[in-house]
């Protein structure tokens, strides 16, 4: 078995597009790459992150009424890793509903931080290890 070490933030944004704007690669990155102004995404911007390899991030956004467990079960290694996900959100006091998720290989993003200003809301969970 190997093991994984993943970081996690769950959120929540005022819509859809908000939220993929916010963690989608931002397409000029990579004509400007040398720059130490142009950050792989806002999400990386908002981690104090230049850059980190995006083929080690998930996220995705769901503001249905479903449970934690629906929303996200679709996830890579999700039956590892959402019930101890899940456990940490109720173990949290959380103020807002969540409706996304963004987790990425631990030790991409060198200082995970929770963020929250007029738009939206994302708190960082800490790691979570699991065999797969």
């Amino acid at each position: 078995m190997n093991t994984e070490v993943l970081d996690f933030w769950v959120g929540n944004f005022n819509s859809e597009d908000d939220f993929y704007n916010f963690v989608e690669e931002d397409e000029n990155f990579y004509l400007e790459e040398d720059s130490d102004d142009i950050f792989v995404s806002k999400f990386a911007e908002s981690q104090n992150t230049i850059w980190f390899d995006q083929d080690l991030i998930e996220y995705g956004f769901d503001d249905s009424d479903m449970g934690l467990f629906e929303k996200f079960a679709e996830f890579s290694f999700a039956e590892e890793w959402l019930p101890i996900l899940i456990q940490k959100i109720n173990e949290m006091d959380l103020k807002f509903d969540i409706n996304s998720l963004v987790f990425v290989s631990q030790g991409q993003i060198p200082k995970p931080t929770s963020i929250e200003n007029d738009y939206f809301s994302l708190t960082y969970l800490g790691g979570i290890e699991f065999e797969y």
